[in-house]
C-alpha cells in the first residue's frame, strides 16, 4: 500500500484547495455594473412576493430572472427600477410574451419585463405604438428597436400593465442584464424581499469510492437553521467512513414571502471550519444559461414540484468529468474531518447540516469500470425485461446506471387507490454518474398492453408519480427517461374530473383592462391515472358550444356573451372530460345566473340571442 509523507499530504491538500478554487475564483470576478443599490428600485406599485427566483431549473435551461405574483390577476401597473429609456419592445404567443426593455445608458444595464397585458401608464403614446404595429404588422408577433430617449422614464414611472402573455400564468416576469450576462434580481435590496426564514434542507445525497450504492439522507430541522440526518432505517447520522473522492449534493429551497418553494441564492461547504467551496447565484454568464447540470444533479432535480440537489463542487462545464467535493487520498488515514454544509438566502439567513467524515484507505484499488459504459452504453436489469440506452445522452462521471427488481412492500411509496399494479416494479438509481438528455428505454412484458395499461414512473427527487413519456408496442412498453426513481405498469380505472376553477378572485383580469362584454368562466380537468384529453364534451343549454383549452391552468375557459341575458335569466353549461385509457367522467352541470350583466354590457359590445 502507497503511503504519503507529512509533507507530501501537505502538498496534495493545497493541490486539492487550488483546484477547487480556481474556477470559483474566475466566478468571484464581479460582471455586475457598479450602479448604487439605492437607485434601483421594486418593479410594482406593491410589495409582491417573489414566486420564482433566478437560475431555478426549467425545462430547457435556467430560469434567468425573477417572478413576482399578481395574485391570479392581470393589469396592475409596473413601474421603472432606475432611471433610462425604453430600448425595445417585442411581442410572441410564446416565451416572454408582451415585454419590454429598459436601460440606463449611464450604467449600462438593462431591465426586462416580460409577460405583460399591455403598455402605458405614464407613457401611453407607447400602448398606441404596440397596437398600430400589431394591426399594420405580423398579429403574431414582432420586435421593435425604438430610439434612444425616445420613451424615457424615471425610476417609479409607470411604463405598462402585468398579463399573462406568451407562457405561464398571470405574474410579472423581470430580468436585469449587463454587457456579460444576467444579473440575479434580489442582488439589490429593495428587491431582495427581506425575508427571516432561513432555507429549508430536504436531504442530503452522499457517494464515496468506497461506497457500493450513493446513500440519501432525510433532514430534519431540530432548531432554526440546523438539521440533522437521518438514513433510510430512521437512524440519526452523524459520521461516515470514507476514502478517495467524495461528492456532496444537498437538497432544498426557499420561501420568500410566499408559499412557494424557491431557488436558495447560495451555498458553502466548510472542513474544519474553513470554507473549500462557495457559490452565489447573484450573475451568469449568457454562456451559462442552459448549462444546468453545472449547479444541479439534473437526474434527480425537479421543476414542478421545485426539488433541487445542488452540486456542493464545481461541476465541469463540458460535462465530460464528475466533480468532487474532497479528495481524502490528501489526507491521514483514520483522520477525522468535521464537515458543515449550508444553504444561504439573499438576505443573509443560513441553514446547516454537520456530520464527521472519517478517512480510511482502502488496501486495494476500488473497481474501474469499463469505458464503453462511461459513454453510454445499453443497461439492463438482471432478468433481462427493461432496458435504458445511454447512447445518445451526454455521460458525465465513470460509475454505472443500477436497474433493481423491487418489491412492492419494500418500495417507499403508495400505489394510488383506482391503479392496480401489472407486473414488476424496477428502481433505477446511479452509483458515480449522471446524463443530460434522454435515454431510450424498453420494457418487454411478453403480451400487448391494453388501452388502460400505461407506464408509470415515480420520481425519487420529488417523492411523487411524474409522466414519462412512452409509447406501446405489441411486447411491451418504450420510453423515454431523464430522472431516476421507481417504473411500473399500473392499469388505470379511475375516471377523470372537471369542476370550476377556485381562486381568490372572481375574475382573472382588474376592471380597466377587462373585456366587459363576455363573462368568463374556467373549469379545471384532472385525472391520476393516464392524463386526462384537452377536449371535452361541452354543452349551452343543449347545444354544443366552443371553448379554448389553457395549458397554463389545465382548464378550459368558455366565454358567454353577456347579451344573453335580454332573453335568459339562466344559462345551464354541461362538460364531460375523457382520460386515454377510455375512462369518461361524470358529467358535470352549472347553472349559470345572468342577473347583473346588463349593468355591465356596455354599447359597443355585440349582440347575441
Amino acid at each position: 500500500m502507497n503511503s504519503h509523507s507529512p509533507m507530501e499530504i501537505s502538498l496534495l491538500r493545497t493541490f486539492t484547495i487550488l483546484v477547487c478554487f480556481s474556477p470559483l475564483a474566475l466566478w468571484g470576478q464581479s460582471k455586475i455594473p457598479d450602479i448604487p443599490l439605492d437607485e434601483v428600485g421594486f418593479p410594482l406599485p406593491y410589495y409582491s412576493p417573489v414566486s420564482g427566483t433566478f437560475a431555478e431549473i426549467r425545462n430547457h435551461n435556467l430560469h434567468l430572472g425573477s417572478d413576482f405574483k399578481s395574485y391570479g390577476l392581470n393589469g396592475h401597473s409596473i413601474l421603472a427600477t432606475f432611471d433610462g429609456y425604453i430600448e425595445e419592445i417585442s411581442y410572441s404567443k410564446t416565451g416572454y410574451g408582451l415585454s419590454l426593455n429598459l436601460y440606463s445608458p449611464k450604467y449600462k444595464l438593462k431591465s426586462k419585463y416580460a409577460h405583460l397585458h399591455s403598455f402605458g401608464g405614464s407613457l401611453y403614446d407607447l400602448e398606441l405604438l404596440r397596437r398600430a404595429v400589431l394591426l399594420m404588422g405580423d398579429p403574431s408577433g414582432f420586435q421593435l428597436k425604438l430610439p434612444p430617449g425616445m420613451f424615457a422614464a424615471k425610476k417609479g414611472t409607470s411604463l405598462g400593465k402585468t398579463g399573462e402573455s406568451g407562457s405561464g400564468i398571470s405574474h410579472l416576469h423581470l430580468e436585469f442584464r449587463s454587457e456579460k450576462g444576467n444579473i440575479n434580481p434580489l442582488y439589490f435590496p429593495e428587491i431582495h424581499q427581506k425575508d427571516t426564514t432561513p432555507p429549508t434542507i430536504l436531504s442530503m445525497y452522499l457517494e464515496g469510492d468506497n461506497l457500493e450504492k450513493p446513500i440519501l439522507f432525510t433532514a430534519k430541522e431540530k432548531s432554526k437553521g440546523k438539521y440533522d440526518l437521518y438514513s433510510e432505517t430512521g437512524e440519526l447520522f452523524e459520521s461516515i467512513t470514507l476514502t478517495g473522492k467524495v461528492r456532496i449534493r444537498l437538497s432544498g429551497y426557499d420561501f420568500i414571502r410566499s408559499r412557494n418553494k424557491n431557488n436558495v441564492y447560495g451555498m458553502d461547504l466548510f472542513l474544519n471550519g474553513k470554507s473549500i467551496f462557495s457559490r452565489n447565484f447573484d450573475f451568469l454568464a449568457y454562456e451559462d444559461g442552459s448549462k444546468k447540470h453545472q449547479f444541479y444533479d439534473i437526474n434527480r432535480s425537479s421543476l414542478s414540484p421545485p426539488v433541487y440537489f445542488y452540486h456542493m463542487y464545481e461541476q465541469s462545464k463540458n460535462f465530460k468529468e464528475e466533480g468532487f467535493s474532497i479528495d481524502l487520498d490528501g489526507y491521514q488515514p483514520k483522520e477525522r474531518l468535521q464537515l458543515e454544509v449550508c444553504l444561504r438566502d439573499a438576505t443573509g439567513n443560513k441553514s446547516s447540516v454537520f456530520f464527521t467524515v472519517i478517512h480510511e484507505k482502502n488496501e486495494t484499488d476500488p473497481k474501474q469500470v469499463s469505458k464503453n459504459q462511461k459513454n453510454g452504453n445499453k443497461y439492463n436489469s438482471l432478468d433481462g425485461k427493461i432496458s435504458l440506452d445511454l447512447s445518445k445522452t451526454e455521460v458525465s462521471g465513470e460509475g454505472t446506471l443500477l436497474i433493481t427488481e423491487r418489491n412492492e412492500k419494500d418500495i417507499p411509496f403508495k400505489i394510488p387507490a383506482g391503479l392496480p399494479l401489472k407486473g414488476k416494479i424496477y428502481q433505477l438509481d446511479t452509483k458515480k454518474m449522471s446524463w443530460k438528455g434522454e435515454g431510450l428505454g424498453e420494457w418487454n412484458l411478453g403480451y400487448t398492453p391494453t388501452t388502460k395499461d400505461s407506464l408509470y414512473f415515480y420520481d425519487s427527487s420529488i417523492q411523487k408519480f411524474q409522466s414519462i413519456t412512452h409509447k406501446r408496442k405489441s411486447n411491451g412498453f418504450s420510453f423515454k427517461l431523464t430522472k431516476l426513481g421507481f417504473v411500473m405498469v399500473l392499469s388505470d380505472e379511475t375516471p377523470p374530473t372537471i369542476f370550476p376553477m377556485t381562486s381568490l378572485a372572481r375574475y382573472i383580469e382588474l376592471p380597466e383592462v377587462r373585456n366587459q362584454c363576455f363573462e368568463e368562466r374556467f373549469y379545471v380537468i384532472g385525472d391520476v391515472g393516464s392524463g386526462f384529453r384537452t377536449s371535452v364534451e361541452l354543452t349551452l343549454d343543449g347545444q354544443t358550444y366552443p371553448y379554448e383549452y389553457d395549458p397554463d391552468r389545465r382548464a378550459i375557459r368558455v366565454l358567454i356573451p353577456k347579451s344573453l341575458q335580454k332573453e335568459r335569466p339562466y344559462l345551464l353549461l354541461e362538460a364531460k372530460a375523457f382520460d386515454f385509457a377510455g375512462n369518461v367522467s361524470e358529467p358535470f352541470v352549472d347553472l349559470i345566473s345572468t342577473s347583473g350583466w346588463n349593468e355591465e354590457l356596455q354599447a359597443s359590445c355585440p349582440v347575441m340571442e
